[in-house]
């Protein structure tokens, strides 16, 4: 009986420990489909506005939710990921739900979908391009194309999942790796500190610096840019989870850091804002940005 016991103890510490470890591990990074700039480029609902010289892209996604098509192409291609598993969130619901407000749409990563119907004689053959994006970072975590065999009367639909059905596993895999992979090193951030024109405190790059130091993964961070009015930081590794298991964003992540500039910064007003050059129609990076100004 005493050995029956310890028996029964050890598989239940084996279960835990598999718990613990694996059921945690298996935490799935939340997703959205989107249409690519390529696309938009095809549907001719990509805009550009001159900024100084620097052309702003604006995707017209409210006009491309239009196109039944490309409806049903994105609502294809997420349940093949929502059958894996993938918690999937819809672009065009969540753009109806940040219209008008300075807010950005909650993700981990965004896949950018592409495809074109070629013509070979009277068949069609869809070729697709679906690209991983980290929604904090922007940069490519996974990739992956394929095409169609030829076919006649078929939808884009039905296309479109012929071509990507083989593809999809290795692209799931691929995300899924990369994201628990973030555990360990951080997630990518970057903070802009800038004055409305007045010189910066002296003491501000050593507050920022002894705060990242303590509170970055692994005291991971690079100050790229000092000088009289700004401090520019990019890869700092912040944390998955604030500590109540809620996934941090930047604007989160830096708010302790407004706070402490405010108490040891007498005769100036801190204010986390942000940057008005930052798109956030896709919610693509801007989970990773945070702005402060410091004024008098």
């Amino acid at each position: 009986m005493k050995l029956k016991k310890i028996f029964i103890i050890i598989i239940a510490l084996m279960s835990l420990f598999y718990v613990e470890t694996f059921g945690q591990a298996a935490k799935k990074p939340r997703l959205v489909v989107i249409p690519s700039d390529a696309l938009l480029v095809q549907m001719n609902l990509l805009g550009g506005t001159d900024d100084m010289g620097e052309v702003n892209y604006v995707q017209n996604y409210k006009q491309a939710f239009l196109d039944t098509e490309l409806k049903a192409c994105i609502a294809k291609i997420s349940e093949l990921f929502q059958d894996r598993g993938f918690p999937l969130t819809m672009l065009e619901a969540e753009l109806r739900r940040v219209q008008g407000k300075d807010l950005v749409i909650p993700v981990d990563l965004r896949l950018e979908l592409n495809y074109k119907i070629n013509k070979q004689g009277p068949r069609d053959v869809l070729y697709f391009e679906l690209t991983g994006l980290d929604a904090y970072s922007s940069k490519q975590v996974a990739g992956s194309s394929g095409q169609s065999k030829p076919a006649i009367g078929e939808t884009k639909v039905n296309l479109l999942q012929e071509a990507a059905i083989d593809k999809i596993d290795k692209f799931a895999n691929d995300i899924q790796t990369y994201f628990e992979g973030l555990a360990d090193v951080g997630r990518e951030s970057r903070l802009t500190i800038e004055t409305d024109g007045v010189e910066l405190p002296a003491s501000v790059e050593d507050i920022v610096d002894l705060w990242l130091q303590k509170n970055c993964i692994r005291g991971s961070f690079s100050i790229d840019e000092v000088d009289e009015t700004a401090i520019r930081v990019s890869q700092a590794m912040m944390p998955l989870y604030n500590a109540n298991g809620r996934g941090m964003d930047a604007r989160n992540f830096y708010r302790p850091l407004v706070q402490e500039l405010k108490t040891k910064l007498t005769g100036f007003n801190v204010s986390q804002k942000s940057s008005s050059k930052t798109s956030q129609s896709d919610g693509g990076g801007t989970l990773g940005d945070s702005y402060i100004l410091i004024s008098q």
